[in-house]
């Protein structure tokens, strides 16, 4: 092949030597029009002579360049020269998979199972796109996905960014080869570890071809190793139509089902779409670590085969219907006990509803209406998130002669909070203020409530739980990314603390800007219209300067910035990404797909509001004289107080987490919501163990019934005669209940006389 280095292709400067395989070559140039660095892959001048294959090649990557996707490599453009076909792409600087994974196999080390979903859910989102816009890859394989982070430089065996997003490659190219050296050699071309038995066998292949492949990279990820290997490629070619990848040691029977179908022989017998796959791997997944999870594997697969998901920023119903029907199975319990304690003497009915049979003993139906029992909430007291509130709505009594002890669990540590006094409506709220200060969410993800004997002062929780909530282990570590540490971050601050510290300082800086305005003091002017722009800007950007030309740099800020400078994503992007991250976690909460929903929603709008209010500072800086300033002052300052408080569009005399409201503070607030705890009753006394419950919904004046069937319920004892487990069971409904979790409470449209600088949550004082 031709030296390319130091030379140009179109507009192109090829500047070093990537990557050489035995197809192509992969160059590093920069764009000179779109002025960013650039991926080159030139293709081996084997194709000048037959001018059918060139057009080939033109309607292939005509197709690719056409898919826009966040986890597709972007192609800019392509060409010929010398009658060598080149594709111009985006530059991923990150590792391919394949080097990450030769490096963790190389120490006998494995991926995490959240890590994994992830990796394969984003992938598979990937494929459905490009399926769904006719373009099949055909050799999907970890070389083909790059790992890429905007907030760190990716070493393969280190720790992943909690940002990681892989970028798959070479879309469509093994098509246009394929078609060259076949009618050239009959050779196949292609990938054999990872390659489809009907693409290894030569015959007619579609996008389940790509499914196969993307199960044998799941296989890689799990187990360590790929199914099939061999001296030669015909071997392994052969393994792949012949025999049947080895279950993986230790894997639960769920997750190897998943595994089984997406590597079946017969592609109509595997997952039809790449997402399908996807799911029923994530539910299969949440099945595994979640005791409560009401969907078997066998059921999963079902559902699989008629609904299909959407892309990651979309969630499918039934992905968390588990989620859903476990919120609403403990708002029907939780009330079925206090209607047991209220109305003891309730009758024996036999369900009218068509319902799945479980046993044939006789079954209590208790009309409930939907309520929460309680909740635990983390918020700001002295310091950042050491105050723990739990308030109980509608909790049974405990037995008599007991308490209700409230301990914050991680792992085997148990810490306590206090005694939880209820009245006789089974309300009651207990506030815990650490002593040390400490970030409690930092430590702990999980809350128990105990029974204890009345005054007891053991240390220890007993064993009988009666209620308990753990946060998903998967969207823990974006939870906390959002508000205990960010690595990224200066000082690893939590990213809402961080956005909303520099949002106030850029509020008091319009502020102060305004007031120099209205004073004529145009020094004071520019310094504070100095401080808006590197407080937005950040560090890392070329932007970030002294603007007034006083000597100094002014930024009261940390330096990370609002927007994307540099390697750092900038408070908006950085927000906004984990709050997505934890909404699409495998067995996400309600709480934080709902308020993490809110949160991506408000940083939209500051995404908006952002680049509006630095275009008016840019004029401020560049006017004149101070006359030239009041139109972007006035509307900088406005701006300004907007990011930070949000502003009532709607004139409803609120705040609200919507398009075009919502500021920094509504989105502070639904962050930490999205870290609260709804309990769960997990033991009652009030019934013998083995007894079937089956629960309907009563509905109020203002509900209506979408619910065909009762949930079937079947306590079974536990670590003692008197503590019942309740477990459960459900056929999936026609359509699944809605969220029951109201929004978070707005934000009061701040009035003339109110404090121009709110706290960004409230404190309650200690007793």
């Amino acid at each position: 092949m031709t030296n390319w280095i130091g030379k140009r292709l179109g507009r192109v400067h090829i500047e070093s030597l990537l990557a050489r395989g035995g197809m192509a070559e992969v160059y590093l140039g920069t764009h000179t029009t779109l002025q960013r660095k650039v991926a080159v892959k030139i293709l081996r001048n084997q194709y000048g002579d037959d001018l059918h294959l060139l057009e080939r090649f033109e309607r292939e990557a005509r197709a690719v360049a056409q898919l826009r996707h966040p986890n597709i490599v972007q192609v800019f453009d392509f060409d010929t020269i010398e009658d060598q076909p080149y594709l111009v792409m985006e530059y991923i600087q990150g590792p391919p998979l394949s080097k990450y994974l030769a490096t963790l196999q190389a120490r006998n080390d494995r991926l995490g199972l959240p890590l994994i979903s992830r990796l394969l859910t984003q992938i598979a989102g990937a494929l459905q796109y490009a399926h769904k816009n006719g373009v099949i890859h055909r050799d999907v394989k970890p070389g083909n996905i790059l790992l890429s982070s905007r907030s760190i430089q990716i070493v393969p065996g280190e720790t992943l960014p909690l940002d990681l997003e892989p970028i798959l490659t070479d879309f469509g190219l093994v098509r246009f080869l394929n078609s060259s050296r076949q009618t050239a050699s009959g050779l196949i071309i292609g990938t054999p570890t990872y390659m489809s038995p009907e693409q290894a066998g030569g015959q007619a292949t579609d996008g389940r071809t790509d499914i196969y492949s993307l199960g044998i990279v799941l296989y890689e990820m799990l187990s360590g190793r790929v199914p099939f290997d061999a001296e030669s490629s015909i071997s392994i070619l052969l393994k792949h139509i012949n025999e049947t990848p080895a279950p993986i040691p230790g894997l639960s029977p769920a997750l190897q089902s998943v595994l089984d179908r997406a590597l079946a022989k017969n592609p109509n017998e595997r997952f039809q779409e790449p997402e399908e796959f996807a799911a029923a791997f994530n539910s299969a997944l949440d099945g595994t670590s979640d005791a409560n999870t009401l969907v078997a594997i066998s059921q999963v697969l079902e559902v699989a085969k008629e609904k299909r998901v959407v892309p990651p920023q979309k969630r499918t119903p039934w992905r968390w219907a588990s989620a859903i029907l476990t919120g609403i199975l403990v708002s029907l319990i939780g009330g079925s006990l206090v209607w047991n304690r209220m109305f003891p003497n309730a009758n024996l009915v036999t369900p009218t509803t068509a319902a799945v049979t479980i046993t044939d003993t006789p079954m209590l139906v208790i009309p409930v209406t939907f309520g929460t029992t309680g909740e635990l909430h983390f918020q700001d007291g002295d310091a950042i998130l050491d105050q723990a509130i739990l308030s109980a709505q509608v909790m049974a009594a405990p037995p008599a002669g007991s308490q209700y002890t409230v301990w914050l669990v991680n792992g085997q540590e148990r810490f306590p909070l206090g005694i939880l006094r209820l009245d006789e409506n089974g309300k009651g709220e207990l506030i815990f203020d650490d002593p040390q200060n400490r970030n409690l969410l930092a430590i702990y993800q999980q809350v128990e409530i105990t029974v204890e004997l009345a005054g007891s002062a053991n240390p220890n929780p007993s064993p009988d739980i009666a209620y308990a909530y753990a946060l998903p282990e998967s969207g823990i570590s974006y939870l906390r990314a959002l508000m205990v540490s960010f690595p990224g971050a200066p000082e690893q601050a939590g990213l809402i603390q961080g956005l909303t510290k520099d949002a106030k300082l850029i509020d008091e800086a319009g502020r102060e800007m305004f007031s120099n305005y209205e004073n004529g003091n145009e020094a004071g002017t520019r310094e504070k219209a100095e401080s808006i722009m590197n407080l937005l800007v950040g560090t890392q950007s070329p932007d970030h300067k002294d603007w007034n030309g006083d000597g100094q740099i002014t930024d009261p800020g940390d330096g990370y910035g609002f927007l994307l400078n540099g390697n750092s994503l900038g408070y908006v992007q950085a927000v906004y990404s984990y709050a997505d991250y934890a909404v699409n976690a495998p067995g996400a909460s309600q709480n934080m797909i709902i308020n993490g929903k809110n949160v991506q929603g408000c940083s939209q709008n500051l995404a908006r509001w952002m680049p509006e209010l630095r275009q008016n500072v840019s004029t401020i800086l560049q006017a004149a004289a101070l006359s030239e300033m009041a139109q972007g002052i006035q509307r900088s300052a406005e701006l300004a107080n907007q990011i930070l408080n949000g502003i009532d569009k709607n004139q409803n005399g609120e705040i609200e987490p919507i398009s075009d409201e919502c500021g920094v503070l509504v989105a502070y607030e639904s962050t930490y919501h999205m870290a609260d705890m709804p309990l769960l009753p997990v033991t009652t006394n009030a019934l013998p163990p083995g007894t079937p419950i089956a629960i309907t919904e009563t509905v109020t004046a203002s509900q209506t019934t979408t619910s065909s069937s009762p949930l079937i319920v079947t306590p079974t004892k536990r670590q003692s005669q008197n503590t019942v487990v309740v477990v459960a069971t459900v056929a999936p409904p026609n359509q699944p209940p809605a969220p029951t979790n109201s929004q978070p409470k707005a934000t009061k449209k701040p009035k003339p006389t109110d404090n121009p600088n709110p706290q960004p949550h409230p404190t309650k004082k200690k007793p």
